[in-house]
């Protein structure tokens, strides 16, 4: 699949405000679960909650132009971006975005 440079710009701004909303997320539950702190072995379930996170976004978050329909498709479902982020794609990679969400 050819992605043209006003494409690949569009791509890597959806890609990097999924990023960025979901990065917000995970440090705001980080702040949240560390305030509420109670005992010692909560050290160790916040760690475990960060590797689990981190697991998930390494496996999410891959910007090779081969797998990029279906991380924007994710994305797009998980409500990190939205249709409008994703206006100036052509109507063919729109449309493959579009049957991820089915999936």
């Amino acid at each position: 699949m050819k992605w043209s440079a006003r494409e690949k710009k569009i791509a890597r701004a959806a890609y990097d405000k999924a990023y960025k909303i979901e990065m917000q997320r995970i440090q705001e539950a980080v702040y949240e679960k560390a305030k509420n702190f109670k005992e010692e072995n909560d050290v160790w379930r916040l760690h475990d909650y960060l590797t689990r996170k981190r697991r998930e976004v390494d496996e999410k978050y891959d910007y090779r132009y081969s797998v990029l329909i279906f991380v924007l498709g994710r994305v797009l479902r998980e409500r990190l971006i939205s249709d409008e982020d994703l206006e100036g794609l052509s109507q063919d990679k729109v449309a493959m975005i579009r049957r991820v969400l089915e999936i």
